[in-house]
């Protein structure tokens, strides 16, 4: 099956857009990680120790930076609804966390600890065509 030519388009702005090179060329699962990088270099909400939350995870960028700040006194878990590959020091559920199982699932990982931070970078899925890219109400 061919691209459509908007599909097309998009993919060539994505792979030409700086980000997206430069997290390739640093090894990042995404560009989505220079955000994070920045909020913490301005507001450093991130510390050694802390439980850390981060809903909407895939692939899993800010994952990544995050467990690295945490340091291993620290806890990283990752939720999301997409399967993610694994991420050294972060425990990763799948599932919607705003479903019973998933959310079973984050507090039991959580165990008697209670989250220091909650972050989220979620977008709904986006393929290019405005007619058809209409987010979800809920």
């Amino acid at each position: 099956m061919s691209r459509s030519k908007s599909s097309k388009k998009w993919l060539k702005e994505h792979f030409d857009d700086e980000y997206v090179q430069r997290a390739q060329k640093d090894g990042y699962r995404s560009r989505a990680i220079y955000k994070l990088i920045e909020i913490q270099e301005k507001d450093r909400l991130i510390k050694p120790g802390m439980t850390v939350i981060d809903l909407g995870a895939a692939p899993g960028g800010w994952s990544e930076y995050a467990v690295k700040l945490v340091g291993k006194k620290g806890r990283m878990i990752a939720l999301d609804i997409l399967p993610m590959e694994p991420i050294a020091g972060v425990h990763i559920i799948e599932g919607d966390f705003r479903e019973d199982e998933a959310l079973d699932n984050l507090v039991q990982a959580m165990g008697e600890v209670k989250a220091d931070l909650v972050f989220s970078d979620m977008a709904p899925n986006i393929n290019g065509v405005d007619v058809e890219d209409i987010p979800p109400t809920y």
